[in-house]
């Protein structure tokens, strides 16, 4: 099963850090992470529509787990799943974790098992 780690935070370089943190100790090719912090142009903020189509571009049997720091950021992550048709939704894990404890945690276990609710469980439990 492939997996699915994004990152949303206001700023694009907390994701490409955390992005790459996890990416030097997660090894699993079926596991992706997914820096998705700040605008599309560059600047400070979240965009719902930029985790839409990072999903959208994505293969049909991929599970997305969310994880967002703040304010807009987890606003953007509720939002996006209104967006996405039913059959996305279902494989869409919006997690209620600390940002950077919650993904790295999420990672390391999504490459390690294919269970779901084993994954959200771990990452939950890093705060």
């Amino acid at each position: 099963m492939k997996k699915s780690i994004i990152l949303l935070s206001h700023s694009r370089k907390i994701t490409d850090g955390l992005k790459e943190m996890i990416d030097d100790m997660q090894q699993n090719e079926d596991v992706e992470v997914v820096s998705l912090g700040g605008t599309s142009d560059g600047g400070l903020g979240s965009e719902p529509l930029l985790v839409v189509d990072h999903i959208n571009q994505s293969a049909e049997d991929v599970e997305f787990f969310i994880f967002s720091d703040i304010g807009s950021a987890v606003l953007s992550a509720d939002m996006a799943m209104d967006f996405l048709d039913e059959s996305q939704q279902l494989r869409y894990h919006n997690i209620d974790a600390p940002l950077v404890e919650g993904a790295f945690v999420g990672a390391i276990t999504a490459g390690v098992t294919d269970d779901i609710n084993q994954i959200i469980d771990e990452a939950r439990k890093a705060k």
